[in-house]
Order: structure tokens, then sequence, then C-alpha cells
């Protein structure tokens, strides 16, 4: 087991109930102004370090978090509310204005214990922003792996290209 599991482990057995799982999420995207870095359950927001050693703020922002699947399968990806967040709404619209709407949104999920931030307890988690609506309750999005194989390969057949499948029909 590595330093980052036993740190997860250590952290759900080991770890007193007053020391909470901060969850954080960057958002950027070649358009945005800069990247967003939000954190959910810190209200005076988060400085820790990133998993590099760069000190990064996350500025809270009230979201809502859910996994689609567990955390260590390949088909990872979360639910994503963002609580009224009208900076986001501007960077889409940057976005739309600059007509790169076709490139998705990247989101990096980190988890880290309050109690050590310098450096991520889970994550980073490199997703990618399936769509985004803009509602009265805030930004709603899934965010899930990015889709690495969009190209097919092997040739279709078929019996005008090929009669001899004829007998095999």
């Amino acid at each position: 087991m590595n330093d980052a599991d036993a740190d997860y482990v250590s952290f759900f057995f080991d770890s007193p109930s007053s020391v909470p799982e901060l969850e954080t999420l960057e958002i950027s995207h070649p358009s945005f102004s800069k990247p967003r870095l939000l954190v959910r359950n810190s209200t005076f927001g988060l400085a820790a370090q990133s998993e590099t050693g760069e000190p990064a703020f996350f500025e809270y922002c009230p979201m809502i978090l859910r996994p689609m699947a567990d955390r260590g399968t390949l088909d990872y990806g979360i639910s994503v509310t963002l609580g009224n967040y009208d900076e986001i709404s501007d960077e889409i619209a940057r976005a739309r204005e600059a007509g790169t709407l076709a490139i998705r949104p990247t989101v990096k999920y980190r988890s880290y214990r309050g109690d050590r931030l310098n450096k991520p307890m889970f994550g980073p988690i490199t997703l990618q922003a399936q769509s985004i609506s803009i509602g009265a309750s805030g930004a709603v999005f899934d965010a899930g792996a990015p889709s690495l194989n969009l190209v097919r390969t092997g040739e279709p057949y078929s019996v005008d290209r090929f009669p001899m499948l004829l007998g095999f029909l």
C-alpha cells in the first residue's frame, strides 16, 4: 500500500470525527478566464497544495456532489450541482462567444483531509463535463471519464463488397 492509499484508509479508520473530508473541483476550459477552484464544504475557502506541491486557494461554492459509480472503477463520475454560481455562467458565455462550446470543460476532483492540506488525500481524478444546464438552482452537469476511443476500428463487411458472405447467411 502506498502513502496515498494509507492516508485515505487512515482517514476513515483512525482520524478523529472532527477532521472533515474537504471535496474540491477544478473546472477549466480553454476559453475560461482562469481555472475555477471550488471547495464544497469549507465556507471560508481552502488554502491547500496540489499534488505537485503548488499552492492553491479553493473558493467556497455551495454544491452537491453525487458519485455516479464507485471511486475504484473506470466508470467513475460525479453529478455536480453548483448552487447559484454566476461566474460559471459568465465563463460559459465567454466560451459561447469564442465558439469553443464543442470543447468540453475539464473537471478535476480532489479530496483533502482537514488536518493535512499539503497534498490531496484522494485524486486528482480528471473528468469531462458532459453537458451543462443552468437554471434557478444553479449550474448542473455530469462529469465522467473522457472518451478516449472514439475512432472505430475494423472494416464493415457487407454482401455487396464480399459476395462470399452470402453463403453464411
